[in-house]
């Protein structure tokens, strides 16, 4: 049974990685010597976490090395105080700073720190961009591979995919593939005082997902949740995305949808829009289970490893999915069409995520709320704790 206390603050980040231990020594065939790298990756959550194997690979790899990394517009905070990487540089490429007035003193901003090496992860017009204008010596731009092994029927993860790039740096593959994610003291200390656990085990739900096709329904959140909160010993958590945050998909309302869920019983706590992204990974590192779709708070969890209930149609859990053993991913393989793999569902009713019954979660997550992990997790600490 968990309960949400504070620690000591050399434990603060319970559910994280003491940064050079118990992780794989890489070595590199490169003669390069490299002093200063750039990593570019925008996106989601999800899509800078999953790069931070290969972050800490080239870390490893080359010591010394000081490490910068370039992410979208608000999302400065996932990697936000990560020891490994020097400067967490944003890039709002649909705000201002696409903008040329901004743009060009950004590049400038670029070269003038004298990259050895630039690592860019999501290829685009304006990370060339910026890879030419950091004039390194040494550029390694992704390719993606979606395309399946015909002896597996499987695609290649994105951690692995990520990977493969480094053999340019002489770096062949990475073997510690866990996601990195800091849990902060302060985070943890707040979230401690809006959980009044009282002794009982934590169910969190994220019920959103930022692509309509991966979303399971509604109707279904809320009786899964009324079904936990009539146990008195456990305490329903739900958590969504502030109402700034925008999707490139619709205009879904987190906090709504949170509160609409929350509305059918009491004992149901609404976190929804109340919590950062470190608050979040500090919420997640402590609680006994958490249900959700495939999305950023997932990768969140799967980087702390909580004990996860996934849901997941159209999004391939072999590319995506959470590698952690605590995470459980729930898909319904008995249609054709799973997983697709596509952003918008062809026949328009998303069956795949209407596939997973309401009582198959349930009996995943009181599986889990039974079970009482005492995990080890995986993110990041405080260089020398």
């Amino acid at each position: 049974m968990t309960t949400l206390q504070p620690q000591p603050s050399i434990n603060t980040a319970k559910g994280s990685r003491i940064a050079g231990a118990n992780s794989v020594g890489y070595t590199t065939k490169s003669s390069m010597v490299y002093k200063q790298a750039l990593f570019i990756r925008f996106g989601g959550m999800g899509d800078i976490l999953l790069a931070t194997p290969s972050l800490r690979a080239v870390h490893q790899a080359f010591p010394g090395i000081q490490i910068d990394f370039i992410v979208g517009g608000g999302m400065t905070d996932v990697l936000a105080d990560h020891p490994l990487v020097r400067r967490v540089i944003t890039f709002d490429k649909r705000g201002v700073d696409s903008r040329v007035d901004h743009f060009v003193p950004f590049l400038y901003g670029l070269s003038r720190t004298k990259y050895d090496v630039v690592v860019n992860l999501h290829p685009s017009a304006k990370s060339v961009l910026m890879t030419a204008a950091s004039r390194a010596k040494t550029t390694v731009s992704f390719n993606k591979d979606v395309t399946i092994d015909p002896a597996t029927g499987s695609v290649t993860h994105a951690i692995d995919d990520f990977a493969k790039q480094l053999t340019a740096l002489g770096i062949g593959g990475i073997q510690d593939r866990y996601l990195d994610f800091y849990v902060d003291p302060a985070a943890k200390k707040r979230v401690v005082g809006l959980v009044d656990a009282r002794g009982r085990r934590v169910l969190v739900i994220n019920a959103a997902a930022s692509r309509p096709i991966n979303r399971w329904p509604t109707d279904r959140f809320k009786a899964l949740a009324c079904h936990f909160a009539e146990q008195e010993d456990v305490l329903v958590v739900l958590t969504g995305a502030p109402r700034s945050f925008h999707t490139v998909f619709d205009d879904i309302d987190e906090i709504s949808l949170a509160s609409e869920i929350t509305a059918v019983h009491p004992n149901i706590l609404n976190l929804a829009g109340q919590l950062t992204v470190r608050e979040l990974g500090a919420l997640l590192a402590e609680c006994d289970a958490f249900l959700t779709c495939d999305t950023g708070p997932m990768h969140v969890g799967s980087a702390v490893r909580a004990p996860m209930v996934v849901l997941s149609g159209a999004a391939d859990p072999e590319r995506t999915g959470p590698i952690n053993p605590e995470a459980t991913v729930l898909i319904d393989r008995s249609l054709p069409c799973v997983p697709c793999r596509q952003r918008t569902c062809i026949f328009g009713d998303v069956r795949c995520m209407k596939g997973i019954s309401t009582n198959r979660v349930i009996d995943e997550l009181a599986a889990k709320l039974g079970r009482g992990l005492d995990r080890e997790h995986h993110g990041v600490q405080p260089a020398g704790v």
